[in-house]
């Protein structure tokens, strides 16, 4: 029950961010004092946090290390932005280190998820999953800089409008926050098991 229920809000999430996405709803507005992308991750990242320090059963879901390492296979995803940055949709300042670094922890998640039993696997399990998780600061940090509004920095052409946009949205809006927690989550259970 508690798999089919953490599954139904897992959809319900995604639901919503592409009804959002599809709205525009990420559009950074001229008078936006924050980028909705930006306090779409605060919150989600909030909410996350508290589901995951008052649900003991997600909790008991998420001991998988192994399967929690595999699941990062998703970030293979990171080809389609260079392609779309071959193709000049995207900016390069975003998306070369953003699609490198998810090409790199995509591509490498079941080789470290082998052996994440050993010390030496686990040890290399961690420096993976800090690895997974400064790429996802780094995507996400020069997408809002890039990107017109508040935060904008980077004048560059073409700016990351894109990424604000559906389907790409789905990413910083939904996919980004996932696996920032993650790896939280795996971090938590391998420096446990370290400490051990």
């Amino acid at each position: 029950m508690p798999r089919s229920r953490s599954g139904v809000v897992l959809a319900a999430w995604a639901v919503v961010i592409v009804v959002l996405g599809r709205r525009g709803s990420f559009d950074p507005g001229p008078q936006a004092a924050l980028p909705p992308v930006g306090i779409n991750l605060l919150v989600t990242m909030g909410g996350l946090a508290l589901v995951l320090t008052f649900s003991r059963t997600l909790r008991e879901l998420l001991t998988n290390v192994p399967n929690l390492v595999r699941l990062n296979v998703w970030r293979l995803e990171g080809i389609v932005f260079l392609l779309l940055m071959m193709g000049g949709r995207v900016p390069a300042l975003w998306a070369l280190p953003a699609g490198v670094g998810d090409v790199l922890i995509g591509a490498t998640a079941f080789w470290v998820a082998r052996d994440v039993d050993s010390p030496r696997g686990r040890r290399r399990a961690i420096v993976f999953t800090l690895l997974g998780m400064l790429d996802l600061v780094v995507a996400i940090t020069l997408g809002m800089t890039t990107n017109p509004g508040p935060t904008h920095i980077f004048k560059t052409t073409p700016s990351a409008v894109m990424l604000v946009h559906y389907p790409l949205v789905l990413v910083p809006g939904f996919l980004v926050p996932l696996a920032f927690t993650l790896h939280v989550v795996t971090l938590r259970l391998l420096l446990k098991r370290e400490a051990r």
